[in-house]
Formats: structure tokens, sequence, C-alpha cells
């Protein structure tokens, strides 16, 4: 085997633009080749309605006795607003966060312990921690982007916690992905493709279904072929290898009908670089 796990692999980072320097410097240093196809923005929310709500309760973020950021980019934005607003937190206020990628960057941030599951990410985790097995009556704030799934404050308020959602920032698709993936496809096709997020495992899914769709303007020189219509198309691209962050995100890759999917455990760039050296280390032996 190779002393470098990744050696000419091509590995399609879909992270957004801003953060995939980490990433593509851990594949490149395993001797893999990193192609960018961000899929989705991260941006500020602009909505008038939601910036009001945000920052009445950034107003009583001392008031909350647990604060937990489910993304890094819910850590990164949710720091960022903290300090625009002059907010605080209190010194007997407990952070948690989904998982390790994001425990780390809220830690660095926030310069505070940040508490996380030992392994896996995802609420369903989250959920599992000590911290989080009585809060009745707690207040908790969760630092997410504009909607996302219900499930880690649908619990706690079953378990009898008081929960606001704090939405830092919203997910907006990224113009002529489709025409990026066109072009990077008439060159060289990946090996794998790193996904780190539901939203944009559907993007992807989409994105798939649009270029294996009827030829229009550009055509694909790749061993693309029909399933069952249109909507089924490119059984190459769903054989192709997806690594994803969680089981639940690898769960949602099978629905989509990905048929090898990895799960690196978390989001950061030393766990996904790691599946990826084991998943094409082994392929090599």
């Amino acid at each position: 085997m190779s002393k470098l796990p990744l050696a000419a692999c091509r590995v399609l980072v879909t992270r957004p633009a801003g953060q995939q320097r980490e990433l593509t410097a851990a594949i490149e240093a395993a001797g893999g080749e990193a192609i960018s196809l961000p899929l989705l923005t991260i941006e500020s929310i602009g909505d008038a309605e939601a910036e009001v709500r945000l920052r009445e309760n950034l107003s009583r973020l001392q008031d909350y006795d647990l604060l937990i950021f489910v993304s890094v980019n819910s850590a990164q934005f949710g720091v960022r607003r903290i300090a625009e607003c002059g907010a605080a937190i209190a010194p007997k206020t407990t952070v948690l966060a989904v998982g390790a990628a994001t425990a780390r960057e809220a830690a660095s941030l926030l310069d505070c312990p940040v508490h996380g599951p030992s392994s896996g990410s995802g609420s369903e985790s989250l959920l599992e921690l000590p911290q989080l097995e009585d809060v009745k009556d707690r207040r908790i704030a969760i630092f997410r982007g504009d909607g996302g799934r219900e499930l880690l404050a649908a619990e706690l308020r079953r378990r009898g916690a008081i929960v606001d959602y704090l939405e830092v920032y919203r997910r907006t698709l990224v113009a002529d992905a489709a025409g990026q993936l066109r072009e990077i496809l008439s060159e060289s096709p990946p090996d794998v493709a790193v996904i780190t997020s539901a939203e944009a495992l559907a993007r992807w899914r989409e994105l798939l279904d649009e270029i294996a769709g009827p030829a229009k303007s550009h055509a694909i020189a790749l061993p693309l072929k029909a399933n069952d219509g249109a909507a089924h198309n490119a059984d190459h691209w769903f054989a192709m290898p997806v690594v994803v962050p969680s089981q639940r995100v690898a769960k949602l890759a099978a629905q989509h009908g990905f048929t090898a999917v990895i799960d690196a455990g978390d989001a950061g760039a030393n766990a996904i670089v790691e599946a990826l050296a084991e998943h094409f280390g082994r392929r090599s032996d």
C-alpha cells in the first residue's frame, strides 16, 4: 500500500467555499487531489423579523442555562452575532456541541469549555449526554441555521426544558453548480465526494439527476446509463463513494440511492481523511 493512502485519489469537496481550506490541506497532505465544488453558500439571515427575534434572544443570553451549537456554521455565525450584539455568556452556562468538529470550533471562538459526544455526532448522540438528562425548567438556546431538524428541541421540550432557537445563518444554493460539475467531469471524474450535511446531500442528488438527464448543451463522455428514467439516471455516480459525517446522513444517503456510503463519524477534516484513507487503503490491499 502506498505511504500516502490517498495517492492519485480525486476527492470532490462540496463544503461552502470559505470552509474548504483545512479539509483540502489534509487531503493533499495524504497524497490526494482536492476538487472544489461548493454546493451551498452560508450567509447571515437577512429577514427583518428573524433579526428582531435573534437580537431579543441574545439580549438575554445570560439567562440561559445551556447553549447548544448544532454545526460549525452555527458556532462561527453564532459567536459573531454574540460579539456584534455585545452579549455575554454567564459563567454558570454550560455550552454543548453536536460533534467533535463543532465543539473544537466553539471552544476556540468562545475560549471556554465546550462539551460534546465522545463518539459520533448528531442530535441523537447529543441527547445522550448527561448534561441533557435532567433539564426540567432549564432554559436552553439552540444556535442553528434557518430551518432544520426539530428532533433536538422537541425532545428537550418533552423533558421539560424551555427551548429557544437562535437562527444565525441561512443556506442558499450556489449558482451554476451544475455547470461547474459538468466542467469537472469533462476533465476527469472524481473518485469520491465529501458531503458534510443533509442539505448538501440533497443538493448533490439534485445535481446528479440534472446532469444525467437528457443532454442539452453539454455532452458528458462518462459511463452514465439510465436506470428507471431521467429521475434515476447515472448508476455510475450513485455507486461512487460518498463520505458523510454521521449515521443519520449515511441513512439519508442510502435512501437517496447511493450504494457506497462512508460514515466518518464527524465533519472534521481529520475524521474525513481518516475515513477516506481507511476506505481507499483497504481497497488497494
